[in-house]
């Protein structure tokens, strides 16, 4: 296993690839039959709707179930109390839900949200942490700008503080704390956060091997 670690902390705009990929569907079938569509329009807005709400909260595993629990709950009353009602308006009143998105409304937000994509992307390969030798580098810009911070005492905690970032992509947060219990550095996002845990746990205890046989 390699003695060089690269930690990425991204922006949470990068959970918003789902609305992106469903744009770019969105766009390829409205370019194709030129007629707005109820279903897809419907399928676009619950996506965009929920990760706005990834992005906006932050849901540990106890929240989570709370929500679980007030959403089954309000799926059931609206399923059994207000579609019937919504349905039967609808029916006598002899008109159709129609959100009318075409396919310019798709580039658009294709375009949107893939510059704030692509721009979270490249943000993070000219800004991120590295470790190696002993030490903690924080690189900053394209000429590599660095930040260093010895780790041979250095201890680490992981946190899942959202629930719904960890199923999307696996993400949580990495803290950084020295030896007298301060804390250095803490990553917010970090993809992938089970693999950075088992490769800081080998790495960190093979320097703290090296270092006792020094």
């Amino acid at each position: 296993m390699s003695r060089k670690i690269i930690i990425r902390d991204y922006s949470k705009i990068i959970f918003t690839y789902p609305t992106l990929i469903v744009s770019i569907i969105g766009w390829i079938i409205e370019a194709s039959i030129h007629i707005p569509n109820v279903i897809l329009d419907i399928v676009w807005s619950v996506v965009f709707f929920c990760n706005m709400f990834v992005v906006a909260f932050d849901f540990s595993p106890q929240k989570f179930i709370i929500l679980f629990l007030v959403s089954a709950i309000g799926i059931v009353g609206f399923w059994y109390f207000l579609l019937p009602t919504l349905l039967d308006y609808y029916t006598n009143k002899g008109t159709v839900i129609a959100l009318g998105f075409t396919s310019q409304f798709y580039i658009m937000m294709t375009g949107i949200f893939l510059f704030f994509f692509l721009v979270a992307i490249i943000n993070s390969l000219f800004n991120y942490y590295s470790i190696e030798r002993n030490e903690l580098y924080h690189r900053i810009g394209i000429f590599a700008r660095a930040e260093r911070y010895a780790i041979s005492n250095v201890s680490f905690d992981k946190e899942i503080p959202d629930i719904f970032e960890y199923f999307m992509l696996g993400a949580g947060s990495l803290t950084f704390y020295p030896e007298d219990g301060r804390r250095l550095v803490k990553l917010n996002t970090v993809i992938r956060i089970n693999k950075k845990e088992q490769r800081l746990n080998y790495l960190l205890s093979k320097i703290s091997v090296d270092d006792g046989k020094k």
